[in-house]
């Protein structure tokens, strides 16, 4: 009995402490993938894999992209909804047109597709697209 009052007690001590600095509205830091300001990281993107009108896996990609050019960065985070329209529907394209089930997805092609999707988003070169990791996970 006095283990778990001491546990609850513990608790509450733990719950009130946080309090004030959730009430503060202050958020966890982002943790970012490089200290450099000129990177700016994507939120995973993923596409359907399918072969004979079926799902067989799921394509996915982690990219982000360097951009030395403030204007042109300020630009890029304006238009991420955009940009990840964009890769969406070249994934999606890679994935349904080029991509052949049970083979190593071809990370040159993916990026030249996605890196033609950010310069035609932007409307102008400067925006350099760095893959991160591609994957696929295949349906049993």
């Amino acid at each position: 009995m006095k283990v778990a009052l001491r546990i609850l007690t513990v608790l509450a001590a733990v719950t009130f402490a946080a309090t004030p600095a959730l009430a503060a509205g202050a958020a966890p830091a982002k943790k970012r993938v490089t200290a450099s300001e000129e990177f700016m990281e994507m939120p995973g993107l993923t596409a359907t894999i399918t072969q004979d009108y079926r799902i067989t896996g799921l394509l996915q990609v982690e990219a982000g992209l360097d951009i030395h050019d403030d204007k042109l960065r300020r630009k890029a985070e304006a238009l991420m909804p955009r940009l990840r329209d964009a890769y969406a529907t070249a994934l999606t394209a890679y994935a349904g047109g080029f991509y052949i089930p049970g083979n190593v997805p071809d990370a040159d092609r993916i990026a030249n597709m996605l890196q033609a999707a950010t310069d035609r988003v932007l409307g102008e070169e400067g925006a350099h697209l760095l893959l991160g990791m591609v994957v696929v996970h295949e349906q049993p």
